[in-house]
This record gives structure tokens, sequence and C-alpha cells, in this order.
């Protein structure tokens, strides 16, 4: 749960805010930029702030350590505190802050974020907000995003990509979306490799300094085929090909945990048509079946018996991977979301259940934060290096004894986060991206010292192709084959 206090505050005399970085991240000071249609006049515009009541049983439970919540001394009561205590009705209070005259025009419908209302969320309704250019930026950004959809007549900018845009914004980053079904891509040896962007070659000179792909589930060979062009032509990705390969599969997520040793939720992969004696000899009703990819809770079902499992072949789409997996008891309708950037965790919230067994914040659960022991920091992290994810949202189950991974995201959606825990995740990717940033360019340029001229190999004269043979020519001996031979 959150709770965010409103004072009276003017925006204009409140500087930039750059949260600080947990250890090993750089904080850099935003540099002064004059927005082209900033002419210097303000404006004073109304913010919402919302806040969630909380029940005694909340109020007191909201910090409670994450590892005192599943110990199994506490177990039983703390997750009497987690279900009983369910939000109240949220309330609405505003604040006044000062914004340029100019974007009066986009429509804002602000919000402040967190209890230190760090968090300036100016949610332009008119979205070409987030299509403006700034003059001299200090990195460009590429988000790659599985199509675009309209509301309005106008591009329509989820959540992430707002909060992306506006904090890159105020550091001097160009932020752009970049839909990955528009790109083509061009492969030489010469050196000619080329990316084509809704039909026209990207010049060299107009390539991003940093690729972040945001494609979620819905990744695919030819978005994989995008990232792994973007990496061959030298530019950073994050997360990269071999990481969104990986995460993409479920079952090869957790096949990388469990080699690494790391716990998880036993799994097998099902197998159409479903046969219950092999299930019932590994598992446990109630049972989880879902698909092998899938996000938001999407594609999860719960099996409560052998007898629910034996109609499921007519119902489900078996062209469709999916996998089995034992139901957590312990964790039914609660999880633990860790952010994970540039290899620290950076906070972590409890998702809860509005109804049934899914806590997805997308599927109507509710939130608060959970303070991270040392140990859950530790899970979290190792979870997230053992695929490769510079940027991960790792989801934790609750079991009797330990904390399992149930999933690991490339694509973190974090509406849900900020709201619970205040905590500015663009801001500590942005962190992550100028430290890694600064260290590639300067990698790049050695690269580009040492690197070799494209291979050219002489052809042969007797295999040059004449258009007819000629006197001189070789003798040609034909071999028949029959079609098995072929």
């Amino acid at each position: 749960m959150y709770t965010v206090s409103a004072n009276n505050a003017d925006e204009s005399k409140v500087p930039p805010v750059t949260t600080p970085p947990q250890e090993g991240l750089v904080s850099t000071t935003p540099p002064t930029h004059h927005d082209e249609e900033n002419d210097g006049e303000t404006t004073t515009i109304t913010a919402s702030v919302t806040v969630k009541e909380e029940d005694s049983n909340q109020s007191s439970n909201a910090s409670t350590s994450a590892s005192n919540i599943s110990s199994p001394q506490n177990s039983s009561s703390s997750q009497k505190q987690v279900t009983t205590g369910k939000p109240k009705n949220k309330s609405k209070r505003t604040i006044q802050i000062t914004i340029p005259k100019d974007y009066e025009k986009y429509q804002l419908k602000p919000r402040v974020i967190g209890e230190d209302q760090k968090i300036r969320f100016y949610n332009a309704q008119n979205t070409t907000f987030y299509q403006r250019k700034l003059k001299n930026p200090i990195l460009k950004l590429w988000i790659l995003i599985v199509g675009r959809k309209m509301k309005n007549n106008l591009p329509y900018f989820t959540y992430s990509a707002r909060r992306f845009f506006e904090t890159a914004w105020r550091r001097n980053i160009q932020v752009e979306l970049m839909e990955i079904q528009k790109f083509d891509l061009l492969v030489s040896h010469d050196g000619s490799n080329s990316l084509i962007y809704d039909g026209e070659v990207v010049p060299r000179d107009e390539f991003p300094d940093v690729v972040l792909p945001r494609l979620g589930a819905h990744i695919d060979y030819w978005g994989l085929a995008v990232v792994r062009q973007f990496e061959k032509m030298d530019v950073l990705v994050l997360n990269g090909f071999d990481s969104l390969e990986m995460t993409r599969d479920k079952l090869q997520t957790l096949q990388q945990l469990a080699k690494d040793q790391i716990p998880i939720p036993k799994t097998m992969i099902a197998r159409f048509p479903l046969e219950t004696s092999i299930i019932s000899r590994h598992f446990t009703y109630p049972i989880i079946l879902k698909k092998s990819s899938g996000s938001q809770g999407k594609g999860v079902m719960l099996i409560e018996s052998e007898n629910q499992i034996k109609g499921l072949d007519d119902m489900l789409d078996v062209s469709k991977s999916m996998i089995i997996q034992e139901f957590i008891q312990a964790s039914k309708g609660r999880d633990i979301r860790v952010i994970v950037v540039g290899g620290k965790a950076i906070g972590a919230m409890m998702r809860v259940a509005k109804s049934g067994f899914k806590s997805n914040f997308h599927q109507g659960g509710w939130v608060k934060p959970v303070k991270l022991s040392s140990s859950l920091e530790w899970l979290a992290i190792t979870a997230a290096q053992s695929v490769d994810l510079d940027f991960a949202g790792v989801d934790i189950l609750i079991d009797k004894d330990t904390y399992k991974i149930c999933e690991i995201n490339s694509s973190p959606g974090f509406e849900g986060f900020e709201l619970a825990t205040g905590l500015n995740v663009p801001e500590q990717f942005l962190n992550f991206v100028e430290l890694r940033t600064s260290i590639w360019r300067k990698m790049d340029k050695k690269k580009k010292k040492g690197k070799n001229p494209p291979v050219r190999i002489p052809v042969e004269a007797e295999h040059v192709v004449a258009s007819k043979p000629t006197s001189d020519s070789p003798k040609h001996i034909q071999v028949g084959l029959t079609g098995n031979q072929l």
C-alpha cells in the first residue's frame, strides 16, 4: 500500500530531482537545456495526488521485511495480516504545480507520485508531447515496441513509455519509440549492413546510442533478428539478444535457473494429449497450467483436480506450448516483484490479488511496498544475472520455508511499482544507461581502430562462368542423378 502526503508545492521552486542511485550506479546532474517551445513563461496547473487509506493491519504491516513475511514461525500470522487487510476506497487530493505555459496545448493531466512527491508525471493527453525532439541531446535512446495503437487519431503511449520520455527529456536524453515491424535489415560482407525503417535506410550518424527492447512476450524471430542486427552493428542493447531469446520462453528461463541451483517451483512441459497419470505421479493438485510465453497474468489457469484436466485437450490450442507448475499454496494470490537494474535491486513491492490466485497488478490486484532483506535482494539479483538481464522484473513466490522464482520479465511494467514504492524506475535505468554508454564509447573507439577491411578473394579464371563454352573450355562431365539420389 502507499500513502502520499499532499502539501502545497510550486514546481518552479523545486529543482529536478535525481533519485540517489544504488551502490554501483552513477548519478549525473541533468544538463541545462532549453525546450524549443518554452519561451520562459509559466502557468499553474492542478495535479492529482492519489492516496490509498490503510486499515490498522495494513499500516502496521506495510514496512514488514520480506524475510519476516515468509519465515516459518511467522508465516501464518503474516499471511493473515496480508490477506485480511484490504485497501479502502481511493481518496483524491490535489496540489498546484507550475509548468511551461506552452505545455497547456498538450492537455496535461499531471500526477504526483511518491511520499516525497519526487515523481512528477505530466501525463499529456495530446500525445504529440511525446514525439518532440531535443535540439542537442547528450544521448539518443530507442525503445523497441510491438506495434502502436491509436486513440483519438493520435498514437497511444503507455504509462511506461510516457514516464521514460518525460524523465529522459529532463536529462536532455532523446527517447523515440520504434515499431519493430517497421524495420527491415540488409546484411552484406562488405560492411554495408543497413537498417531500414519504414522504407528508409537509417544513416549511421542517426543511429541511437542505446536500444531498449520492450517487446515482452510478443518477441518473435523477426524481433530477435532486429535486436541481433543492432548488436552486430555495435549499438549498445539493453537487454541483449541472448537474454531476450531465453526469457521469452518461461521453460527455458526455469531450466537456466535450475542449472544455477536457484529455487523455482517444480515444472514440466505440457504434452498434448495431457497424460493425467504422469501429472498425478509428479504433482499434487491443484496445479498451474500456463503458456510458456505470456505476461500480465494472461494464459494462466488453476487446475483443481484430475477430472478438470481431462477435458482441457478440446478447449486449449494445443499448437501453443504450455507448462505445468506446482501451485505454491502459501503464496496464493500474492507475490513479490523486485525491479533489478544493472545488477542492483532498486526496490520491491508485494502484489495481492483482488480475487482468485493471480496477483498481477494488471489483473486488478493491489500493491504495497516491501522492505528488501539482504537474502531477498541477493535472490533477485542472482536470478536476473543468471539470464543476463540488465533490466528485469523478478517475480518471487513465498513458500513455507523458502522463496521461489516464479518468472523473470525482460520488459517489466512499473506503474504499480512506482505507486507502491515511490521509486523512479526510469531515473534509475537512465543512471545505468549513462554509465554503460560512457564505457561503451571507449570500447567502440578501440574496436574501430583495430577493424579489418572486408575480405575479398579473387575468383580463379576457370571458375568464371562464360556465356557460351569455347573450344578452350574444359570438358564438362554430365552426371545423371535420380530423384531418390537428389
